[in-house]
């Protein structure tokens, strides 16, 4: 079977979702030259079976939000859904009966020749997987607000800081040991037999914030700050009170076999 793994880079393209801190992920099921293959979900492998398993109606929804609805709820039935696949015509609120479409297999082609064919997305299950991809320079955008952040110091090591943190590779570090994910953040999922738990979906990290060598307190300003919630885009255009010249904002890659 070949391997694929997707950049999360490519997310407004190509229609990649994260399950908000589940350690899960989408990719779309089938992707050429030209973008992702849009229609039904297929299986090529399993005799071009395209029978779904489940079958609901996500209303009062536009395209975005009901894709990630029916990921959610493909997500909540843990190992038994493999993939989903989802209708809109994106120009009014939806009320397409049973346009969310489950499936115990793992969809690899869509019914592209298929009526209607350009108004539905398949995608299949991924994991989480521990590398990055650049999202852009600047803050982070669009995965809520960052649910820890570390202070880089040359201080004594303690349970979740391990002195400095000097490099971007260092603050990538943190966010695959899922620093801090605890019951007490609203995302947090603990991990059950069909699901894994709660994980650092990506993160913002701020160079050149360390003072001068010989201050007294020999601590630099925060430089490190995760997001169990996927950021979706970057900004670099300066706020009343914060320019972003120095951030810049990566995102966990998902892969899909």
């Amino acid at each position: 079977m070949l391997f694929r793994l997707t950049v999360l880079t490519t997310l407004m393209v190509n229609n990649i979702y994260l399950v908000d801190g589940s350690g899960q992920c989408f990719c779309p099921a089938k992707v050429n030259s030209n973008g992702v293959v849009a229609g039904e979900c297929k299986n090529s492998n399993e005799g071009g079976s395209s029978k779904a398993y489940a079958k609901f109606t996500i209303v009062n929804t536009n395209r975005a939000t009901g894709q990630h609805r029916c990921s959610q709820l493909c997500e909540d039935e843990g190992n038994t859904c493999q993939g989903w696949a989802f209708r809109d015509d994106n120009i009014t609120l939806s009320t397409d009966e049973n346009n969310c479409h489950l499936y115990d297999y793992t969809p690899d082609t869509t019914k592209k020749n298929k009526e209607n064919a350009e108004n539905w997305l398949c995608q299949q299950k991924g994991t989480l997987v521990d590398t990055f991809s650049f999202l852009g320079d600047g803050v982070c955008q669009g995965g809520g607000s960052s649910y820890t952040q570390v202070r880089a110091y040359s201080g004594p090591s303690d349970s979740q800081n391990d002195g400095k943190i000097e490099s971007v590779e260092e603050c990538k570090e943190f966010c695959m040991n899922n620093v801090e994910i605890e019951d007490e953040y609203f995302f947090y999922e603990p991990p059950t037999p069909n699901k894994p738990g709660s994980a650092c979906e990506g993160f913002y990290f701020i160079t050149e914030r360390c003072g001068p060598s010989n201050n007294l307190r020999n601590r630099c300003s925060t430089n490190c700050f995760l997001y169990g919630t996927q950021p979706t885009g970057n900004r670099t255009r300066a706020s009343r009170r914060q320019n972003y010249d120095n951030y810049s904002c990566y995102t966990r890659d998902c892969s899909c076999d």
